[in-house]
């Protein structure tokens, strides 16, 4: 960015604010990555501070970009404008990344979503890096189109590990107050003494007296004080009043500036205000065809007004953008967009559209419906915000109120899939306000059901979702219809077995490209044995999700695989699946992900013995079930904390626990987890004597073993059959459960073990069950599971053998020194992954895999990449020989 020269070009005070900005550039020399977001009201100093930062950035790579009006609603502006030096580089990318940025900036290449659209850009600032520090500087935040906001704020939380500096400029209200983890530098007005320099600068002939007022009255904001101290007179008198509004007697003193222009610049500032940040040919072809001539052209470029800047041509300031825009007669306000739209006509079509839009004076169906147009692409290519906004500005010129609100239907789903849920409520009330929720339901594609299924009454979200999905478009129809069968299953009602296993996709061959909402619900994967062919859905659907989108399932997709892979006892992996879908969840945003990801996290804890995690962690969940009564969350929570209790020796708490789930009325009951459950309620309740209710959940694992054919459901069949019968028949009894129980479910299988050494022992048949004993400790014991692992232990020792001891996982077992990234990066660069590909699959740049690989190898005192190949992941990162 190049230095300016109109009042901004010198800092007075400041003294702290260069401070840290001088901070956030020795960082990126040194190589640590941070970003700054400068939080100031319009006119406060933000873009001078910048340029201040600019020009300290010796040897640094800077690129830039600033939010401007007229690009607000075109998707992916601000990208462009940012990445406009380096276009070059992207075909350096990997080609899934290169593609969708492609994509997003109209270069070619197919659509993606902003996370993957993310990564590529993290990697390209990333290889930029490597060649020098990279300042990024992004002004007028609050203008940048969503799309762009989305991606730089993906990218600002990952550069920590990279010679990048990123510095934001925004209004106040542009970030919530929480939820934002880029440290803020409020920017407040100037202190007298520097104010007033600065005034006297602008206007020396002004009297001490009028400056203190001046000072005052603006409460030092600089813009404001260069501005109307130029013009300054009677307006700074005592009778003028004690307060100056900066927004409207601002503007009046730009007025006053802007009809002393000629005629020409004022033009031309128009049009660059109209189409702000446009490049100077665009600017200077509408220039011509309002009869503006080529040497009024130059001398406009050379005032204070516009500046140019790579090519492209500016307004100075925001406000004085919008003074010039305003104060500017209606209808030659028209007549620049209409001049804009011809120049636009054959080289892009979305500023084409947006202009003849601002044409209209009034509804007009044809602007409207090309509007429509223009909002399907912003769709396609993976701008759903700027579709949504765009289909606002389409209901505004619908001539009916029926079309309006079917519009504004569009924008809340539109709105919806670029995930800004509380404006996509907004648009659909507004729909519904305006035609009825029924008339604007399939034009929303379902999104009242949608509401409802993950945040509301899920019997109201099915009656919705097959209302919509009877009339909605076949892109939406059949999603509704599948959403709708599983809160059919979430609400307990009766599901055929045929409907069980579509719920669970088990009639879809591996290698399908399933939507991300058809992949099987995890519970119910389990509940008829198709976990094995469920992760293999999950692992591909997740690796496409990972290099093609949408990226946005992501974060869902792993909290559910990780449920899958405790079930089969990968449970370091589930640790690593959920903790990741954790951290996505911060970009992609929702509470049902992280609630899923907490469960999964709880479980672990649970068959761990961390029971008071467990506890903590499924209240998070509880946090999000319990209020919308989400009863397969809630269920999963209390079992969770059932499996805790019973493996601390509190079957009492346990059974309560489990009992709760079976009751109907209650917020937790869900009868798929009622059936998972139950062997663990029936052996709580015979370890308490209570052998009736016993027999119950025998006879719910008798029922679900008939409808779902499961092999875990009759093997856990048969082991409460053992439990609640008479020596003489419980040995059969356990064989049958140890030869039908799946031996990929690794924990249930040592449970089952581990019931029938105790009875082994207590017939007396020490031989045999130590055999089995040993076998089931060995299980726990590569599981992590302490307390079963313990029960065993104490068994084995009753059983006659004290060579056996409480082994647990050292501290400095590698599995627990790793972190759950590092675990991942450790796993794909044994596959023979490059940085680049591990980075492009885990959402990071290729520096922080670097870094990752180099605590790794000393970590498990590796020599290098070569080594990992020979490390059995699965057993306690022992070395294969």
């Amino acid at each position: 960015m190049p230095q300016h020269t109109g009042s901004a070009a010198r800092l007075y005070g400041r003294e702290h604010e260069r401070q840290e900005l001088d901070r956030v550039l020795s960082l990126a020399r040194d190589g640590k990555g941070s970003a700054l977001l400068l939080v100031g009201e319009p006119g406060i100093g933000k873009t001078a501070l910048l340029r201040y930062a600019t020009a300290h950035a010796t040897n640094f790579r800077v690129l830039t970009c600033r939010g401007v009006p007229s690009e607000t609603e075109l998707a992916f502006a601000g990208l462009h404008q940012l990445l406009w030096p380096v276009l070059d580089r992207i075909d350096e990318l990997p080609d899934a990344q290169a593609a969708v940025l492609r994509g997003a900036l109209g270069l070619g290449g197919h659509s993606g979503d902003r996370l993957l659209l993310g990564v590529a850009v993290l990697t390209l600032l990333s290889e930029l890096a490597g060649e020098r520090p990279v300042l990024v500087i992004i002004d007028d935040l609050q203008l940048l189109d969503q799309p762009s906001r989305n991606c730089l704020r993906f990218v600002s939380r990952r550069i920590a590990e990279e010679p990048i500096a990123m510095l934001v400029a925004a209004h106040p209200g542009t970030y919530s107050e929480t939820g934002e983890p880029t440290p803020v530098l409020p920017i407040r007005g100037l202190d007298s003494a520097s104010a007033e320099r600065l005034v006297a600068e602008h206007n020396p002939r002004l009297s001490r007296a009028r400056t203190s007022t001046l000072v005052r009255l603006t409460a030092g904001n600089p813009l404001a004080l260069v501005e109307l101290s130029r013009g300054a007179g009677t307006t700074l008198s005592p009778a003028a009043g004690s307060h100056i509004a900066l927004g409207p007697r601002l503007r009046a003193s730009f007025d006053a500036r802007l009809r002393e222009l000629p005629a020409s610049e004022r033009t031309i500032a128009l049009i660059a205000a109209a189409d702000d940040g446009a490049d100077a040919r665009t600017i200077a072809r509408a220039a011509e065809l309002l009869g503006v001539t080529a040497e009024d052209f130059s001398a406009a470029l050379n005032s204070e007004l516009l500046r140019p800047v790579d090519g492209r041509i500016t307004v100075d300031h925001p406000l004085i953008r919008a003074a010039v825009y305003d104060s500017a007669d209606p209808e030659l306000r028209r007549i620049v967009h209409a001049a804009l739209a011809r120049v636009y006509a054959d080289s892009d079509r979305e500023r084409h559209d947006w202009h003849v839009a601002a044409t209209a004076t009034e509804p007009d169906q044809e602007i409207a419906e090309m509007l429509d147009a223009a909002a399907e692409r912003a769709w396609a290519r993976g701008g759903a915000l700027a579709a949504a906004r765009i289909y606002r500005r389409a209901a505004a010129l619908s001539p009916d109120t029926a079309a309006a609100a079917h519009r504004l239907a569009r924008a809340a789903r539109a709105a919806w899939d670029g995930g800004d849920a509380e404006t996509a409520r907004e648009l659909l009330q507004a729909a519904e306000d305006r035609a009825g929720a029924d008339a604007v339901g399939a034009a929303g594609g379902g999104l009242a059901g949608l509401f409802e299924l993950g945040q509301g009454d899920t019997a109201r979200a099915r009656r919705l979702l097959l209302r919509d999905a009877a009339s909605a478009e076949p892109r939406f129809a059949d999603e509704l219809r599948h959403l709708a069968l599983r809160a059919s299953w979430a609400l307990s009602d009766p599901l055929t077995a045929a409907q069980l296993g579509a719920i669970a996709a088990r009639t879809v061959d591996s290698g399908t490209e399933l939507p991300p909402s058809r992949l099987p619900i995890a519970e119910v994967a389990i509940a008829v044995g198709g976990e094995a062919h469920a992760l293999r859905l999950y692992r591909e659907s997740i690796e496409r999700m990972r290099t093609e989108g949408p990226v946005t399932w992501l974060g869902y997709s792993l909290g559910q695989q990780a449920m899958l892979d405790i079930a089969v006892g990968r449970w370091d992996d589930a640790i690593t699946e959920a903790t990741e879908g954790l951290r996505l969840s911060d970009d992609f945003g929702g509470r049902q992900t992280p609630a899923y990801c907490y469960a999964a996290l709880g479980f672990v804890a649970a068959l761990r013995g961390d029971e008071a995690t467990a506890i903590e962690l499924t209240e998070r969940a509880l946090t999000f079930a319990r209020p919308i009564r989400f009863h397969p969350l809630a269920a999963d929570a209390y079992w969770c904390r059932a499996l805790a209790a019973l493996g601390a020796g509190r079957p009492d708490d346990a059974f309560e626990l489990l009992r709760t789930i079976r009751a109907p009325d209650h917020f937790a009951h869900q009868s798929t987890i009622v059936a998972l459950s139950a062997a663990d309620a029936a052996e709580a309740a015979v370890r308490l004597g209570l052998f009736e209710p016993a027999r119950e959940y025998l006879g719910i694992l008798t029922a679900d073993a008939e409808l779902t054919t499961a092999a875990w459901a009759s093997a856990d069949a048969a082991r409460v059959r053992a439990l609640l019968a008479a020596d003489t028949e419980a040995e059969a009894l356990f064989l049958e459960a140890l030869r039908t129980a799946p031996i990929e479910r690794p924990f249930t299988y040592a449970r089952i073990q581990l019931q029938f050494g105790e009875w082994l022992r207590r017939m007396r048949r020490r031989k045999v069950a130590l055999e089995q004993l040993h076998s089931a400790h060995d299980t726990f014991e590569r599981l992590g599971a302490r307390p079963w692992a313990e029960r065993a232990e104490r068994e084995i020792v009753m059983a006659g053998d004290r060579t056996t001891v409480g082994v647990a996982r050292s501290d400095s077992d590698p599995a627990t020194v790793l972190t759950a990234q590092e675990l991942q990066v450790a796993r794909l660069a044994a596959t023979g992954l490059t940085n680049r590909e591990i980075a492009a699959r885990l959402l990071i740049s290729p520096r922080t895999v670097g870094n990752h690989l180099s605590h790794i190898f000393s970590k498990l005192g590796l020599a290098g990449r070569g080594d990992l190949v020979n490390v059995d992941f699965d057993n306690g990162f022992r070395l294969i020989p």
